[in-house]
């Protein structure tokens, strides 16, 4: 029982009704203007990132690639509906399939990264793996700290979990970049 209140507590973290709402009101706003093209490829897309969510959600680990993927089409939902604010993104180093990780664990801090980078010149938002660390690294600009502080408990949710599998966390700000680490 425990672990499926874990596993409900993890898929709740990604599935925020604050992100579930806010794709729904696009998908909304896509079928009254008559937007047929945008509105099936948001609910393609949207349906795509549950049901990875659900598959993982009964997963104690996932491969990289699988995690690469999930971040993917989080971020492709995530930059149709930011359409006015545009950012760039890239994902290096997931192409494994040997090396595995808890899942639910990145998406938080990446979504981190992007709220807060929203509207900044030449966004882009950096997610690497780096094996011979063993760790994933978060690179973005960090222009909006109420953002930060709005998704605080979720992070700390995050954070609470990469210390129950023994990862660690680090923040670190560098000329205008914002620098999340998490350590395998």
């Amino acid at each position: 029982m425990q672990d499926e209140a874990h596993t409900l507590r993890s898929l709740t973290l990604f599935v925020s009704s604050h992100f579930m709402f806010n794709v729904l009101g696009k998908l909304q706003s896509e079928i009254l203007s008559g937007e047929k093209r945008e509105a099936v490829s948001t609910l393609t897309d949207y349906s795509k990132l549950l049901r990875q969510a659900c598959s993982f959600g009964s997963k104690e680990k996932i491969s990289m690639a699988e995690e690469k993927q999930f971040l993917e089409n989080y971020l492709k939902l995530e930059k149709a509906r930011f359409g006015d604010k545009p950012f760039l993104y890239s994902i290096i180093g997931f192409d494994t399939e040997v090396v595995f990780i808890e899942p639910f664990i990145i998406q938080p801090f990446v979504e981190l990264a992007l709220l807060g980078s929203l509207g900044s010149e030449n966004n882009t938002i950096n997610v690497i793996f780096d094996a011979a660390q063993n760790s994933i690294r978060i690179d973005s600009v960090m222009l909006n700290m109420e953002i930060h502080e709005k998704l605080a408990e979720k992070c700390e949710v995050a954070n609470q979990r990469l210390n129950f599998f023994n990862h660690s966390f680090q923040i670190s700000e560098t000329e205008n970049r914002y620098l999340q680490k998490i350590s395998l």
